[in-house]
């Protein structure tokens, strides 16, 4: 009886090396090893639990849940009979497979923290496994993009979800570059622009590899870096902290005084310590027009190296212009 799972995958893989471009097994494996849950399909990691994405909390019982990425572990309705399992490596031919379709192409972008998902060569529908011709896990496709393999293994694996913050946000522009930093983070280091070169002596290879030894890093660490800034190589020592945004959960890098907008830069809930309430519309930064939460982060990360002591901004309230203000701790200066 135990070695019936094996003999499905090592059929799967001899029946697909004689076709390689062929997934239809996957996508039947995938039929048989997975469950619908309301609009989502979750597919079995083990014999008991299934993994869906949802970027809203299902209405059902759930396990876990990462609000960030929108995962969620779920209750198998019955045992599955057979599981995925993760790749270890990079397979030569991949799919996007559902129980009822399947989508070959590759991975044009690599994920790069919680913001930026990976991409796809071709248009591929949601909660789709990312898998080669031997139908193990590489990653699950959402409407943003795809979660990879190293986000959902962490969270299968981790007991609490939990992700750090150094409070920049990374991407490979001729190396690891900052290109977002938060000027509210207490004690930064970090500016603008600062090329990573290596954190806690390892080569930083990518921004999608350094963002996750950052995120996977337990909050309240303290980590070393050796950044590039204006032709000279600098160290630098940080403290990590709790990330209280980013992904499913809109970022705007006012988290840290507890101001919470969505994507249309709307309050999502009252702020009474600053006079905020639920649906007050931010306008401007600085006195620049913001209309995106991507426009906030770009104003906010110049604002790091300004002299400026206060951030201003701009709200509407039905009709009526307000001003509030925040400060910016001393090493931001």
């Amino acid at each position: 009886m135990a070695l019936r799972p094996l003999l499905f995958l090592f059929t799967l893989c001899l029946s697909l090396f004689s076709s390689p471009i062929d997934f239809r097994a996957c996508q039947l494996k995938y039929e048989v090893s997975s469950a619908p849950f309301e609009k989502s399909q979750g597919f079995a990691i083990n014999r008991s639990f299934a993994l869906i994405y949802s970027a809203d909390t299902p209405d059902y019982k759930i396990i876990k849940r990462d609000p960030f990425l929108g995962l969620n572990l779920i209750q198998a309705p019955k045992p599955f009979k057979h599981i995925f399992k993760f790749y270890t490596h990079t397979p030569r031919k991949i799919a996007a497979v559902t129980p009822s379709s399947t989508v070959e192409g590759k991975i044009i972008h690599e994920q790069i923290g919680l913001n930026d998902l990976a991409q796809f060569s071709k248009k591929i529908p949601s909660n789709a496994l990312i898998t080669g011709t031997c139908c193990g896990i590489l990653g699950l496709s959402t409407p943003e993009g795809i979660i990879e393999k190293e986000y959902l293994r962490h969270f299968i694996e981790s007991e609490k979800v939990e992700y750090s913050d150094m409070g920049i946000r990374l991407a490979n522009e001729k190396g690891v570059r900052v290109v977002e930093i938060n000027p509210f983070f207490q004690d930064s280091p970090f500016m603008l622009n600062d090329v990573i070169l290596f954190m806690d002596k390892k080569k930083a290879q990518s921004a999608g590899q350094v963002s996750r030894e950052i995120l996977f890093s337990k909050p309240g660490s303290v980590h070393h870096f050796i950044v590039l800034r204006n032709a000279k190589k600098i160290k630098i020592k940080i403290n990590t902290i709790d990330r209280n945004s980013g992904g499913e959960i809109p970022e705007s890098f006012f988290g840290l005084f507890g101001l919470s907008l969505d994507e249309n830069l709307i309050v999502k809930k009252d702020a009474p310590k600053y006079e905020i309430k639920k649906g007050d519309k931010l306008l401007s930064v600085m006195k620049k027009e913001v209309n995106s939460l991507e426009d906030i982060r770009k104003v906010l990360s110049q604002e790091k190296a300004s002299e400026e002591e206060l951030v201003f901004l701009l709200f509407k309230r039905e009709g009526f212009d307000f001003f509030i203000h925040f400060k910016k701790p001393n090493n931001s200066i």
